[in-house]
């Protein structure tokens, strides 16, 4: 005698028109806030410094002085120029005066007035002439010494003391560690899901911070910025998150959790749990007949997927009632009993 098939019991759920929140979760890479390749203006001997990789200096601090012996030797000469320029120029100035009283007084030439006239102005240009050069001496003197552009730490060194430089080769890699950048590479098809000024929170191993959430392993993050376009050939957005980083927990080159909540566009979403799959061209969920006790195979369109729900695109109506929670050999066709 043949054991009579038990009915299948399902659990069903009424599809609608709906918008869904989900955890949009990936991974970033941490970036230094800014990054400064710091070098001198001017060539010369470094007789101090460089300081040390790991140094954390604050801004317009002396991180590296160049020997300006040559520098002010040059800047005196060119005090002593501008000296001489300007009494040549008080000399024309008062011949001029005398001349302008001369001619007034029909003692000299107009020619003679005017050859007094184009030295004065002659002499006047030799003073400005030697004055910038006095200024263009005393920057490079200036020059010698190097600076921090910002509060930060030294991430590398590239020349040492006694080492000659030439201007502009880079001496130190200076980088700002509060606040820094997370980057997170966003595929093409989430880019609306990272608008600029948005929350979003970062996590990683042993962050001993506490949020306003109740999480003590989370930093709230800021979306700083959005590529304007897609870089390479992935297709895909560079996004910029900005994090305080007042304990330097958050180190360049760490790659953090990220996380954020984010609602999907209004349509029908139903459950992962829902879509029976066989093979890659056939995805159907079971629908429950207006009799309420049999069930159809419907093929569907799949979208996006949001979390635990996906989007239906074709195949399914408003109002249709599928099975979310169903025995692995239901068919098409099956009497069923609803949970």
């Amino acid at each position: 005698m043949n054991k009579e098939k038990s009915v299948p019991v399902v659990t069903v759920e009424e599809i609608r028109q709906s918008d869904t929140a989900y955890n949009l979760q990936t991974t970033g890479m941490v970036e230094p806030g800014e990054e400064a390749k710091l070098s001198f203006q001017v060539a010369g001997k470094i007789i101090e410094g460089p300081a040390e990789e790991g140094s954390v200096v604050t801004a317009g601090q002396i991180l590296a002085r160049l020997d300006e012996s040559d520098y002010q030797a040059q800047m005196e000469a060119a005090r002593y120029q501008l000296e001489l320029a300007t009494v040549e120029m008080d000399r024309c100035k008062l011949d001029l005066e005398r001349y302008e009283k001369l001619f007034t007084s029909n003692a000299i030439s107009q020619k003679t007035l005017e050859d007094a006239q184009l030295a004065f102005r002659a002499a006047q240009a030799k003073a400005g002439q030697a004055g910038s050069s006095l200024k263009q001496a005393e920057l490079m003197v200036k020059h010698c010494v190097l600076t921090s552009t910002f509060q930060g730490k030294v991430l590398k060194k590239t020349a040492n003391r006694g080492e000659m430089v030439d201007a502009g080769t880079p001496v130190l890699v200076l980088a700002q560690l509060n606040p820094v950048k997370v980057v997170v590479t966003a595929p093409a098809n989430q880019i609306e899901n990272w608008a600029e000024g948005a929350d979003a929170w970062i996590s990683t191993g042993g962050i001993p911070v506490s949020t306003n959430t109740g999480d003590t392993d989370k930093i709230k993050v800021k979306i700083h910025k959005v590529s304007p376009g897609a870089e390479g050939q992935t297709g895909s957005f560079r996004v910029e998150l900005k994090a305080e980083n007042p304990g330097q927990v958050l180190r360049p080159g760490e790659v953090v959790n990220v996380e954020r909540r984010v609602r999907t566009r209004t349509g029908l979403w139903i459950p992962l749990k829902s879509v029976v799959s066989r093979g890659e061209d056939l995805e159907y969920v079971f629908v429950l007949a207006p009799s309420g006790t049999v069930v159809r195979q419907q093929a569907i369109k799949l979208g996006t997927v949001a979390g635990d729900r996906i989007e239906v695109v074709s195949g399914l109506e408003p109002g249709a009632r599928i099975a979310v929670l169903m025995p692995e050999d239901l068919r098409d066709g099956d009497t069923v009993e609803v949970k």
